[in-house]
């Protein structure tokens, strides 16, 4: 076990009318990037899940560790060709073994998304960072319906309305290291039988110029409990639910941290 820093939305009455929401965008009036306030909790126990790995299953717990060999080398993950030519391709494979699916889509790839942590984070520069930061914001990209509409969205064909209300779907997310062991700002993820989502996630809009996605952000709570993977190999896959359109399945929970022994 080791402990550290995360932090969550703060419990605020205004949210109680008024949506959270973060800009990815500068407006042409002045207008507040953001109403998220933050609390951080300190200290939190996270679990370390080597040597046990097939105890925890997407089923029981929202997220696994899967093994996934690829033929990219390290350097050919900055060739986006390549990238969707043969690590996706790999990706789908995987997913689509793990779950039994009969159909994988792919919805964002690492070329867009690859976080190359700058030395001096988590103290900001005042610059914009060259690759994306580490978060230290608990949060799950989605909500259920945000999930649903994008699906019907992606199966949308000419003569077809792309309704897919009686498809069960899951938004799936992997989390691989192009290199490792990992020993800075490793991934945490919350157990989700440990979430109660009546009371302990709140949705709100990640705005862009050109769109809405709608996400969870968390309240923090004792009961629930967070876990890593020490020394994460390039091979080992984090596979954590984001959405499942299942009656009886619980949304995924996610955040990553900074190692504190």
């Amino acid at each position: 076990m080791i402990k550290s820093s995360i932090r969550f939305l703060a419990r605020d009455h205004r949210y109680s009318s008024e949506k959270p929401y973060t800009l990815r965008f500068t407006p042409n009036i002045q207008f507040p990037r953001s109403n998220i306030e933050t609390e951080n909790r300190n200290d939190l126990p996270i679990d370390d899940v080597r040597g046990r790995e097939g105890d925890f299953t997407l089923e029981r717990n929202g997220f696994t560790i899967m093994p996934l060999e690829t033929k990219l080398s390290y350097d050919d993950f900055d060739d986006e060709a390549k990238v969707v030519d043969i690590y996706l391709r790999e990706v789908a494979d995987g997913v689509r073994n793990l779950l039994g699916a009969k159909k994988v889509q792919i919805l964002e790839h690492i070329y867009k998304k690859v976080r190359k942590r700058h030395p001096d984070f988590p103290i900001s520069t005042g610059e914009k960072y060259k690759y994306n930061q580490p978060t230290t914001l608990a949060h799950i990209d989605t909500t259920l319906e945000w999930a649903a509409r994008k699906l019907e969205e992606l199966n949308r064909e000419p003569g077809r309305d792309g309704n897919m209300s009686t498809t069960h779907f899951q938004f799936i997310n992997m989390w691989k290291p192009l290199k490792g062991p990992v020993r800075d700002w490793p991934l945490a993820l919350c157990d989700n039988s440990t979430i109660d989502p009546t009371n302990d996630l709140q949705a709100s809009d990640l705005v862009f110029a050109d769109y809405v996605v709608e996400n969870c952000q968390v309240y923090y709570t004792s009961e629930q409990k967070w876990y890593y993977i020490r020394d994460q190999q390039a091979t080992e896959v984090w596979v954590f639910v984001q959405a499942d359109s299942a009656k009886s399945a619980r949304p995924g929970e996610f955040n990553r941290l900074g190692s504190v022994a």
